[in-house]
């Protein structure tokens, strides 16, 4: 016979570790969006750097205005909190490169992490059928 409190107890965990996997995965799907987005800006710099012609720089929501730049030395970079810095190009590609590495380091231990709860959820997903099973034919 099984035990019903034991029973909804392993369910309730069973249910936990899906919602921490559900939300390590959109973390992942994040940070990768954020790695994609370091990546696209690198090769912005790349080309603004070298190009005298107009950009078609964002302004948000999908809204982009066409303008050239004149200033080829030194863009600005968002610090947090609204905070923009100046930095020459080389230095802000070097910041960009740091985000980067923290983002990738965060993303291999968010990846270790679901690989480690996807296996937890495999090894507990038989034996709670097995109780589940036992407890409708005892019910």
């Amino acid at each position: 016979m099984v035990n019903q409190k034991e029973l909804q107890e392993r369910i309730l965990a069973y249910r936990i570790l899906q919602a921490k996997l559900e939300d390590n995965i959109k973390e992942r799907d994040l940070i990768t969006n954020k790695l994609i987005e370091v990546e696209n800006t690198f090769t912005s710099i790349d080309e603004m750097k070298k190009n005298d012609k107009e950009t078609a720089f964002p302004m948000g929501s999908d809204v982009y205005v066409f303008a050239k730049s004149e200033n080829k030395e030194k863009l600005l970079i968002g610090i947090g909190a609204n905070i923009l810095m100046e930095k020459t190009f080389e230095e802000g590609k070097e910041l960009l490169n740091k985000r980067k590495k923290e983002l990738e380091k965060t993303l291999g231990e968010i990846q270790k992490e679901i690989s480690q709860i996807s296996y937890s959820i495999e090894e507990m997903t038989p034996e709670l059928q097995e109780m589940i099973e036992k407890s409708q034919r005892a019910g």
